[in-house]
C-alpha cells in the first residue's frame, strides 16, 4: 500500500494552509512545518481543531540545521513546497533575505529529501517567472524573463529543482500559479488583511472591513482595455485541486516538468474591483498611484498543458472568487 503521509512546507500560509486543510479532508496524514515569517499560528489552530488526529505540526525553518531530525520523516511519500516570501515590492527592498529564504530554503529541502529517501516534490512556483511576454496567453515554452527579485528566486528554485531531479532521479513538478484569489469553500482560511505582499485582494478586503478608506491601483496607463494591469485571477480551490492532480500524475513524468495553473482569462484591476463591489454589495474606493517596480501590464495563462496532461481545469468564476474571499473574512477575529 502506498504511503499516505505528506510533508507540507509553509503549512500556515494562505495557499499552504488551504492545501493542508483540503489534504486532511481527503484523508492524508499531514506533517506541516512553518516558521511564521509571514503567517500566523491561528491558521494552525483552526486546522488542528478540525483534524487533530492526522495533522502533525512543527514550527520549523527550512534553514534550521536540525531539519533532518524531524521525527518519522522517512514515512513521507511526497513534499508539497509552499514556504516562500512572496511580496514583489518587499523583494526589491530586501533581495538578500528573499534569496536566502526562497532559494537556500529550497536547497535545504532537497538535502532533506536525500537524507530521508523522499523522491517526490511538488513546488509552488509562480507565473512571475515569465515576466513581460509579447505573446499572450503564455504557455510553458515561453522564455523566462523574471522582472523582480521575487520572480528571480522562483526561477532559480525551478532550475535547482530541475537539475537535482535529473541528477538524483527525483520526480518534481513545478506549478506556476497565476493569481490566486478567494477562499476554500469551507471558509476556514481567508486571505490575510495584515499581509504586506501587495496582493490585490488583501488590499480590497482591508478596505472592505474599514481598515483603509481606499485602495491604491498601481498604474493607469498600461496598454490594456482600461489602462490598469490585467491578470489571470484563479480561485484558490482550483489551485489546490491542481496540486492533487499533479500528485496523482507525478509518477508518470520522467524527472521534472512544469505546468501553468490559470483560467486563460485576462481580468483588469478595475474589472476585479467592480465585480467585488457588485457581488458583495460593497463600494471599494480607490485612487491611482504610479506603477510599481516589477509589475507587468498583462499576464495570463495558456493552461492547455495542465488541461491535457494533468486532467485539470479551472472551474470557479471571478464572481465566486470575490464572494468567497469576502465571506471567509467574516469568520476571522476582529
Amino acid at each position: 500500500m502506498a504511503k499516505n503521509k505528506i510533508l507540507v512546507t509553509g503549512a500556515a500560509g494562505y495557499i499552504g494552509g488551504t492545501f493542508t486543510y483540503e489534504a486532511l479532508k481527503r484523508g492524508f496524514n499531514v506533517l506541516g512545518i512553518d516558521n511564521f515569517s509571514n503567517s500566523s499560528y491561528l491558521q494552525i489552530e483552526k486546522i488542528k481543531k478540525k483534524f487533530n488526529k492526522n495533522f502533525f505540526f512543527l514550527k520549523k525553518d527550512l534553514l534550521d540545521n536540525d531539519l533532518h531530525k524531524i521525527d518519522n520523516i522517512s514515512e513521507v511519500d511526497a513534499i508539497f513546497h509552499f514556504a516562500a516570501l512572496k511580496s514583489v515590492p518587499e523583494s526589491e527592498n530586501n533581495p538578500n533575505e528573499y534569496f536566502k529564504n526562497n532559494v537556500e530554503g529550497t536547497r535545504r529541502l532537497l538535502n532533506l529529501m536525500q537524507h530521508a529517501s523522499i523522491n517526490k516534490l511538488i513546488f509552488s512556483s509562480s507565473a512571475a517567472v515569465y515576466g513581460d511576454q509579447d505573446r499572450q496567453p503564455i504557455n510553458e515554452l515561453a522564455e523566462l524573463k523574471p522582472k523582480s527579485v521575487y520572480a528571480d528566486t522562483k526561477k532559480i528554485s525551478e532550475d535547482i529543482l530541475r537539475d537535482s531531479a535529473e541528477s538524483n532521479n527525483l520526480k518534481v513538478i513545478s506549478l506556476r500559479y497565476f493569481n490566486p484569489l478567494g477562499s476554500h469553500k469551507d471558509k476556514v482560511i481567508s486571505e490575510s488583511v495584515e499581509s504586506s505582499s501587495g496582493n490585490i485582494m488583501s488590499m480590497i478586503l482591508k478596505s472592505a472591513i474599514g481598515l483603509e478608506k481606499k485602495i491604491k491601483v498601481f498604474g493607469k496607463d498600461y496598454s490594456t482595455r482600461d489602462g490598469t494591469g490585467e491578470r489571470d485571477y484563479i480561485h484558490i480551490n482550483d489551485i489546490i485541486e491542481g496540486h492533487f492532480k499533479a500528485y496523482k500524475k507525478i509518477d508518470k513524468i520522467d524527472c521534472y516538468d512544469n505546468f501553468n495553473l490559470g483560467t486563460g482569462r485576462s481580468i483588469s484591476v478595475i474589472e476585479l474591483l467592480n465585480t467585488f463591489n457588485q457581488v458583495n454589495n460593497k463600494q471599494i474606493n480607490y485612487e491611482f498611484s504610479p506603477r510599481r517596480n516589477g509589475d507587468l501590464a498583462i499576464c495570463y495563462a495558456d493552461p492547455s498543458k495542465a488541461n491535457d496532461l494533468l486532467e485539470w481545469e479551472a472551474e470557479y468564476s471571478l464572481e465566486e472568487m470575490c464572494k468567497d474571499a469576502w465571506e471567509a473574512i467574516q469568520n476571522e477575529p476582529k
